[in-house]
């Protein structure tokens, strides 16, 4: 018995022993995975035309807005047009894979993605919020039914990209939820405001006469149009007649006094209906601000780059982006705004913000992936994404782009290709495209970027130049100074020390009004630059 009992007991420490050997290895093999390249995580944002996957933590607490800047920064991931991947088992397209699938990534050894495995976990639902409660929101679904979601103060909610709040969430608003049910539970791993905006006909401010409410019309007189930073008088005197849109709800309450600024959309039947509108009281002082946005606070104000003083607003105020009507956290840092501000009792206060956003030289940035390519003629893309600043605006649907053999040229990885033999071969890959109109100036292979920094070329690195200065070969990068970088986490410009910055040869350089590559670059030239996210290597270079 006593022999049993000794056998017994050496088995079990052996077994003990055993588990704990293994226990520990397994726990290091799942520590050590990110390390190997290999990447676990819920899909947050899967962009084929991009040519990028972003993924929340396993843990959830890279839903956190606190979390925001790791979230953005460290795990999103670039992947080519002929990349590996598994859904439930199943060899798919890369574009199957959706947002809430929980997925295992291997990078190769220069960052990229070689190969992704996702499983069914979270699902999108979209829909427009129907109500708003204390605990939760019932949302009116795509599909016509009705379902209520609990939310609380730690769900995690993002509006244009950034950290929002619960009072973000208002009836008529469009959004998109990540939800997982298991019976009675429901867990949300993020909700996402989808944010629309409307091309606008005028911006204009008057002294306000009444608010006629049988005709739904505010009346104003001393119109002005706001017209590239100024406020200009209109050809028509007198006392006009504004009728609201029937998409705006707001409307003046009591008997109002004062200015009016207001926005205003051509209808189908030609006439101009008010789509936004802020009242005030008059002000000795009005101005117009020229400068650059430098950050949007959650406060209530606006930080310039070079005006000292600090510039208040308030729900109501005015923004406009590109001719379209838009939430002021559509306008990104760095973006070149005028501001139409009042001053009260010492205080500035912004009641239009315009920001016109063109690149330099009237060319647009795109980057899609080729749907089709007609050779010698055209390409179309299936979707598309352009460049507005220094962040990216997706845009959902079909682009057709013309090739000129005259002008059109192609950067491949490993230098100038020939556009005549640009043909089908390219159908499924995602390139930039920097056209003027429809009209393609450049098509470049290079990755997806999105890391954002400015700064003073101090010196160009590598290349080489003939007596007169004219190079021989193109610089490989450039070295800069005065840097501000842009941190994700405050979607604030921050001081960083001199850098260095790769460039690769099928990297983009736009200045006066040229489409180049890095001979463009001379010392002492202010540049942006967006950088590929993993390697850092500079991908789009435009001189301010």
């Amino acid at each position: 018995m006593r022999f049993f009992k000794a056998i017994l007991t050496v088995v079990l420490i052996f077994s003990i022993t055993f588990l704990a050997v293994c226990s520990s290895s397994m726990t290091f093999a799942a520590s050590g995975a990110e390390e190997t390249g290999i990447i676990k995580g819920v899909v947050k944002e899967n962009n084929p035309s991009l040519g990028y996957i972003t993924l929340y933590f396993e843990d959830g607490s890279g839903t956190s807005p606190q979390n925001f800047e790791r979230l953005v920064s460290l795990r999103s991931f670039t992947y080519g047009y002929d990349v590996y991947a598994l859904r439930d088992g199943i060899e798919v397209e890369a574009e199957s894979i959706q947002p809430g699938d929980q997925v295992f990534i291997k990078l190769d050894r220069d960052g990229y993605i070689s190969q992704i495995s996702a499983k069914s976990f979270y699902r999108p639902v979209y829909g427009t919020i129907h109500a708003k409660y204390a605990a939760g929101i019932a949302l009116k679904t795509d599909l016509g039914s009705f379902v209520y979601y609990p939310v609380s103060a730690a769900t995690p909610i993002y509006k244009n990209g950034k950290p929002g709040k619960i009072s973000d969430l208002t009836p008529g608003e469009r959004v998109k939820l990540l939800v997982q049910t298991d019976g009675e539970n429901i867990h949300i791993a993020a909700i996402e405001l989808v944010k629309t905006s409307n091309a606008i006909s005028g911006i204009f401010r008057g002294r306000i006469e009444f608010y006629d409410s049988m005709k739904d019309s505010l009346l104003v007189s001393n119109v002005q149009e706001f017209v590239n930073g100024r406020w200009e008088n209109t050809s028509y005197i007198g006392i006009q007649s504004f009728k609201y849109s029937s998409s705006y709800k707001k409307r003046p309450t009591g008997r109002i006094s004062g200015k009016a600024y207001f926005v205003t959309k051509a209808e189908a039947d030609g006439t101009q209906r008010i789509i936004s509108a802020a009242y005030r009281q008059d002000n000795l002082y009005e101005t117009v601000i020229k400068d650059n946005l430098l950050h949007v606070a959650d406060g209530g104000w606006l930080e310039l780059e070079n005006t000292s003083d600090i510039i208040r607003f308030n729900g109501d105020v005015i923004a406009v982006k590109d001719g379209k009507l838009v939430d002021i956290s559509a306008i990104n840092a760095l973006d070149s705004v005028k501001v139409s501000v009042e001053s009260t009792l010492g205080k500035y206060y912004a009641n239009v913000i315009v920001c016109d956003n063109t690149v330099a030289g009237g060319y647009t940035v795109y980057r899609g992936r080729i749907k089709e390519v007609t050779p010698l003629k055209n390409i179309t893309v299936e979707s598309f994404v352009m460049l507005n600043g220094v962040a990216w605006e997706f845009v959902n649907t079909p682009k057709t782009f013309d090739i000129d053999l005259s002008a059109t040229r192609l950067v491949l990885d490993n230098g100038v290709g020939n556009m005549r033999t640009f043909g089908k071969d390219y159908e499924g890959q995602t390139v930039y495209i920097v056209a003027e109109g429809t009209r393609i100036k450049l098509i470049s292979t290079a990755p997806y970027a999105e890391s954002p920094v400015t700064g003073r070329i101090e010196s160009l690195i590598g290349g080489s130049f003939d007596s007169l200065g004219r190079p021989v070969s193109d610089p490989t990068g450039v070295k800069l100074t005065e840097v501000l970088v842009y941190q994700t986490s405050t979607h604030k410009w921050v001081q960083d020390k001199d850098m260095e910055i790769d460039i690769p040869v099928n990297g983009i350089v736009l200045k006066n009004g040229q489409v180049g590559s890095t001979s463009l670059l001379k010392p002492g030239d202010e540049i942006r630059v967006i950088r590929h996210s993993q390697n850092n290597n500079g991908i789009l270079i435009i001189c301010n």
